[in-house]
């Protein structure tokens, strides 16, 4: 379970702290836990609330790698992709995904059949461990008749079939992030939302730990260790900055935003398509359109970033071209901006300031081997499938801080919470039963407010057709009168109002 009590965490020396609750802060935090680790995590806002939140939500195996020759990332990211699947098999599905081919460039059947059989061939162990009804099937290349059939609104003129291979798709993301953090807590991992990193403390050199202060009821704290790594996201190379110096290496923003539509997903599968601009040459985008959340999700955009951190959003104009681009690849969705149900948007790291490339490899910067503070390491990563593997590279950077350490114990997590469904609200009251799981996430995950339950350990508030009466019914099934965990909810019964951490998820990493 995961218990917020700073109090208790600040009584005694941590091995490590790990400043930022997203996916690689959560990661890094388990592997530390299981090779006997006990590190402390301290996330200013809700877990995984900024980018990690805003995902795309598909585990890639690394097809896109095979045509840059890049076998290492492939490797990796089919090993990590099956972690997943074996880890979290309740919360992780076969994704199949359909890409249309007109005889240009690279989408040509000729070249794309030798592709699916190598993707194949290297990923030969993909399903080794994985429960059997998780198992990922070999690709292969679709005619036209069987293209249409299962995508009618293809664009017929000049098809010529279709690439058909399997990924992964996270059945709620955020689930995930969270059983990661209550593995970790069960193996003696400490966990703190809402607490903010101020200062780094260090005496001769070295890191002594982190000032810190409680977001929840204003105390400044100081919590020891030896170690601190910061896996603040898009805040890292500002952590950096403040912490020790800048590193201009560590995160270059750049923006990233999917689309949740109102609209009926046009396949079962996952289709790759593209608006077949007459672009003089330039490399066109590729978009998927995904079925989740009962519709369909739309992406990936990425634009340059020069704005604020604070509040990346893409701009009306970026919306309608995107929307547009959706509707010339796929003319039968006639999707419009009233059909957005939610933008997701989060900020990536890009190869230099002010482009949309996303930077290829993940960094980890030991701030003691270039003059700062011995004990001190930034982490900065690409994507949400290689976060473990992320977290492990910087175990092996910080091994001799903490001596020989015995490999990662392979004790089961805990059990998930059980009693609801975390992605589809109650249409009508809570049954006693509901009652009583909803009550043992807000007692054993850290719930501080209604949007913290709603769109973080559930996707009630990402699914549900009225958010507001959902969040009245929680309200009340929960008897809360304003200040769960002494802690003034702006979400109570008496005042209503849009939380700013919703906000924040709708918009703007938090």
């Amino acid at each position: 379970m995961i218990r917020r009590d700073p109090d208790a965490a600040d009584g005694h020396e941590h091995d490590l702290i790990v400043v930022g609750g997203g996916i690689y802060g959560a990661c890094l935090t388990l592997e530390a836990a299981r090779r006997g680790l006990r590190p402390l995590l301290l996330e200013r806002g809700d877990f995984g609330e900024a980018t990690s939140w805003n995902s795309l939500r598909i585990l890639h195996g690394g097809f896109r790698y095979l045509p840059r020759h890049d076998l290492q990332r492939f490797r990796q990211s089919v090993h990590e992709r099956r972690w997943f699947c074996r880890t979290f098999p309740e919360l992780v599905r076969p994704l199949e995904c359909l890409m249309p081919l007109y005889g240009e460039g690279l989408k040509r059947p000729f070249l794309f059949g030798p592709a699916l059989w190598l993707n194949d061939r290297l990923s030969s162990r993909r399903n080794r461990g994985v429960r059997p009804d998780r198992h990922l099937p070999g690709g292969r290349l679709l005619g036209v008749d069987e293209t249409i059939q299962r995508f009618p609104s293809v664009i017929r003129q000049g098809l010529r079939g279709a690439g058909l291979w399997y990924d992964a798709a996270m059945i709620n993301s955020q689930r995930i992030l969270i059983e990661i953090l209550r593995w970790a807590c069960s193996l003696g991992a400490t966990v703190l939302n809402y607490v903010e990193a101020v200062a780094l403390e260090q005496h001769g050199g070295q890191v002594r730990g982190i000032r810190a202060r409680d977001l929840v009821d204003g105390r400044d704290r100081l919590f020891a260790a030896r170690v601190v790594c910061n896996c603040a996201g898009p805040w890292s190379a500002e952590l950096a900055a403040r912490f020790d110096r800048r590193v201009p290496a560590l995160f270059r923003p750049s923006l990233a935003f999917n689309l949740l539509l109102d609209r009926d997903p046009p396949s079962a599968a996952a289709v790759a398509v593209a608006p077949r601009r007459s672009s003089g040459g330039t490399r066109e985008p590729v978009y998927f359109l995904t079925p989740g959340f009962g519709r369909v999700v739309a992406g990936t955009v990425h634009l340059p970033w020069h704005g604020d951190i604070d509040r990346a959003q893409p701009g009306e104009e970026a919306i309608q071209r995107f929307l547009t681009d959706l509707n010339t690849a796929v003319p039968g969705l006639a999707v419009g901006r009233e059909h957005v149900i939610r933008v997701f948007a989060g900020l990536l790291p890009a190869t230099e300031h002010g482009s949309e490339r996303l930077a290829a490899r993940p960094l980890v910067w030991d701030h003691g081997c270039d003059g700062g503070p011995r004990g001190l390491v930034s982490v900065s990563g690409v994507k949400f499938t290689t976060a473990r593997l992320v977290a492990e590279q910087t175990l092996g950077i910080l091994q001799p801080r903490f001596g020989a350490l015995p490999p990662p114990g392979e004790g089961d997590r805990p059990e998930q919470v059980g009693g609801i469904d975390f992605d589809c609200a109650p249409a009508c009251t809570f049954s006693p039963e509901q009652v009583q799981a909803l009550t043992a996430i807000v007692r054993d995950e850290a719930v501080t407010s209604v949007d913290d339950l709603l769109l973080r350990r559930t996707s009630w508030g990402i699914t549900a057709c009225d958010v507001d009466g959902v969040r009245h019914r929680v309200i009340a099934a929960l008897g809360w009168k304003g200040e769960p965990h002494g802690r003034r909810d702006p979400l109570a019964a008496a005042d209503v109002q849009p939380h700013a951490q919703e906000k924040a998820a709708a918009g703007r990493p938090a």
